[in-house]
C-alpha cells in the first residue's frame, strides 16, 4: 500500500512539475507575387492555335481576378471571360505558384458552314470557364511565364443547335506577362 501511495505522489509531483512549451507565433509571410500582370497567351486546342491578352490583379495574398480575351474576334470559337484565382504559395519554392480558377465568360461560336446550316451566322453563349495550371515569377526581371488548361463547361443558350460545341474552346496555352509590383 505504501509502494503505491509513493508512486502516485511521484506521478503527481511530475506532473506539476511539467509545463507546455510556449507555441511559437510563427506565421508564414505570404504575400502576393505581383500586384498587377499584362501578358499574351499562346494557346492551342481542338479548335486550332489561338493567340489572346490577358491581365491578372491580386485582391489578396492568394486571390486574384484575372481577365481573359482572345485576339482575333473572326475565329472559329472567340472567348472572352472573367475569374477568380486561386493562387497558393508552395513552401519548396517563392516564385513557382500553381493556381487555379473558376469565372464566367462569352463565347461566340461561328456558324461553320451558313449555307449548308440554317441559322444565324454566328451564335453567342455565356459559358463557365475553369481553369489551372502554374506560374513562375522570374526573380530579376519583371516577367511571370505561366502554363494552363482553360475549360469552358456549362453553356447556356437554347436557341444554339447541338453541332456548335462549346468544348472546342477549352485549350492548353503558355503565357508571358509583364509584372507591375
Amino acid at each position: 500500500m505504501l509502494k503505491k501511495l509513493i508512486i502516485s505522489l511521484v506521478g503527481l509531483l511530475l506532473c506539476l512539475s511539467v509545463q507546455a512549451q510556449d507555441s511559437l507565433q510563427i506565421r508564414p509571410q505570404v504575400s502576393a507575387p505581383y500586384k498587377l500582370a499584362v501578358g499574351l497567351r499562346y494557346a492551342t486546342g481542338p479548335a486550332g492555335l489561338t493567340l489572346g491578352v490577358t491581365a491578372k490583379y491580386f485582391i489578396r495574398e492568394q486571390s486574384a481576378l484575372e481577365a481573359y480575351s482572345d485576339l482575333n474576334p473572326e475565329s472559329r470559337q472567340f472567348l472572352s471571360s472573367i475569374s477568380y484565382i486561386w493562387q497558393p504559395k508552395l513552401a519548396t519554392s517563392d516564385r513557382l505558384r500553381p493556381y487555379a480558377g473558376i469565372g464566367i465568360g462569352i463565347l461566340r461560336t461561328n456558324n461553320p458552314s451558313p449555307a449548308y446550316f440554317d441559322g444565324p451566322a454566328s451564335y453567342i453563349n455565356p459559358v463557365a470557364v475553369a481553369s489551372f495550371g502554374a506560374e513562375y515569377s522570374f526573380k530579376k526581371i519583371p516577367l511571370a511565364l505561366t502554363f494552363d488548361y482553360r475549360a469552358t463547361f456549362l453553356r447556356y443558350g437554347r436557341s444554339t443547335p447541338n453541332f456548335v460545341d462549346h468544348y472546342r474552346a477549352s485549350n492548353l496555352g503558355i503565357g508571358l506577362k509583364y509584372t507591375f509590383r
